[in-house]
């Protein structure tokens, strides 16, 4: 009985995130420089001040700007996306919070030194 409380409880847990997947969705973002990044991260700014597109097409999610940033992306938590770019020695990780008011995408660099934060356009 127990068990089996348990395991609707997770099924239950688990459904935005599979709806979320399933749905067509299309939000476009545009970065920002943060004035907490490291002084040599500003040689990157124009991979990142310019417009992103994050979409869900067939459960398949994707992170796409004309400055040649294509990210596959995967939920880690309802509503919540994390994808990696390596931007020649940069190493990236890009999180997508659809839940968030406004929807928030934040690329970061793995060390915490550069970090760029999107508003939704």
């Amino acid at each position: 009985m127990f068990t089996t409380r348990l395991a609707a409880i997770a099924l239950v847990g688990l459904m935005p995130l599979a709806a979320a997947a399933q749905q067509n969705v299309e939000v476009k973002f545009w970065f920002k420089q943060n004035p907490n990044s490291i002084s040599g991260c500003i040689q990157a700014d124009p991979s990142f001040t310019r417009e992103h597109t994050f979409t869900i097409v067939n459960g398949q999610v994707e992170l796409k700007s004309a400055g040649g940033i294509d990210v596959k992306m995967k939920p880690v938590r309802p509503n919540v996306y994390e994808g990696h770019f390596d931007l020649g020695r940069m190493n990236l990780t890009y999180t997508a919070d659809l839940g968030a008011t406004p929807p928030t995408l934040v690329a970061q660099s793995q060390d915490g030194g550069c970090k760029w934060n999107a508003v939704k356009a």
